[in-house]
């Protein structure tokens, strides 16, 4: 288990600068433990006429279900991302029969639920096109080739408050990047690297290796820990081999949120000295509970996980958890659900937010305009 130092300044990579900006407008306070019944995010919407993302804040609350939509509360920024220079791509889900138009961006979001995001961005001036209401942002600018691929929230990427992790799916050795505001590392890990994060100076890969054998191939997965002066260590992960190959597609992609990765309802400890693959029973129910809310037509065969977030001890599951023409927003605390919200359709201008309660009783319901992604806030 050797390391592979990082080079740094790459060549694709021009500039990188943080610029603090101060919207017009009151601040407000990041939510204390007492009050994370309410739940805050942010619904995105892309307009390719105007040429600009904005992002409008939404107070749920899962105890009573009712929802916020704070009109008075947003961030719009410049996007003039086309096919030939776009950086981040909401993509619709590949075996879709009828796959509509995908959205395409210049930037990549981090949220903690405050007044405060943090836009990565290869968008020219960014700054200049920047508009606020009650809201700030943190820039990171830089220059960099297309980097970002996600199926609404599932993603190659994984963001902090002022660092950007990502790699290229695809290739048996895997490229690992780390952007920051005042360089950028590359590292080069075996196998195909399949979820990334980060928990201090250490950046964590989980990525799916082969081997042959007298039986025929056997699959299974690494993590890798990558620290901050370019030392690897590589852990094989119990539990995880098996004859059919891991995907390196959209349903390959897994997720880091609260020290694990995760990928539908399996886990992976990373923080463990003999990290293991498990399922966790109590998701399994979850999904079920979610899924039998609706009348929605299924996903016929394989589709992409849900993403996970960490946010004050919870986890926030974001993404189609059973169905092509839904995005499910649903809370745990220690893995068990405590309620979710499910926006259908969402291949139309108009769609539905519904919530419910943690046994799928449905709480309450709300028109708005449909998203091309939600942001959840972590921390």
């Amino acid at each position: 288990m050797g390391g592979k130092t990082g080079s740094k300044n790459l060549a694709a990579f021009c500039l990188i600068c943080l610029v603090a900006l101060s919207m017009f407008g009151c601040s407000s306070t990041t939510p204390t433990e007492r009050e994370v019944d309410t739940i805050p995010f942010l619904l995105r919407y892309t307009s390719t006429t105007d040429y600009q993302d904005q992002l409008l804040k939404v107070t749920w609350n899962t105890k009573t279900g009712t929802v916020e939509i704070d009109t008075s509360t947003t961030l719009i920024f410049p996007n003039y991302a086309n096919e030939s220079n776009f950086w981040v791509a909401f993509k619709p889900w590949i075996r879709l029969s009828s796959q509509p138009q995908e959205h395409m961006s210049n930037t990549a979001i981090y949220w903690d639920g405050s007044d405060t995001a943090t836009l990565f961005t290869t968008e020219k001036d960014l700054f200049v096109g920047l508009q606020g209401n009650n809201f700030k942002a943190n820039i990171v600018s830089l220059t960099s080739t297309s980097m970002c691929n996600q199926y609404f929230n599932m993603t190659n990427c994984y963001t902090t408050p002022n660092k950007l992790y990502a790699f290229e799916p695809g290739s048996s050795n895997s490229a690992i990047y780390r952007f920051s505001s005042t360089e950028a590392v590359k590292t080069t890990v075996s196998g195909y690297a399949m979820g990334i994060g980060a928990e201090g100076n250490t950046t964590y890969v989980l990525s799916a290796s082969e081997t042959q054998s007298s039986t025929g191939p056997k699959n299974f997965l690494n993590i890798q820990s990558i620290k901050a002066d370019g030392t690897l260590i590589e852990k094989k992960v119990a539990n995880s081999e098996r004859k059919e190959p891991y995907s390196s597609d959209a349903d390959g992609l897994a997720t880091f949120a609260n020290g694990s990765f995760y990928l539908h309802s399996a886990k992976v400890n990373t923080s463990s000295d003999s990290p293991k693959s498990e399922l966790v029973q109590s998701l399994i129910d979850a999904f079920k509970i979610i899924s039998t809310s609706t009348s929605l037509e299924s996903f016929g065969g394989p589709y992409p996980s849900p993403a996970f977030y960490g946010y004050k001890g919870y986890t926030i599951v974001v993404g189609s958890t059973f169905s092509p023409d839904e995005i499910t927003v649903a809370l745990f605390k220690n893995e068990e659900l405590l309620a979710f919200a499910i926006i259908t359709p969402i291949y139309s201008a108009e769609t539905k937010l519904t919530t419910y309660d943690s046994k799928g009783k449905e709480l309450s319901a709300y028109s708005i305009q449909t998203p091309v992604q939600v942001v959840i806030p972590q921390s």
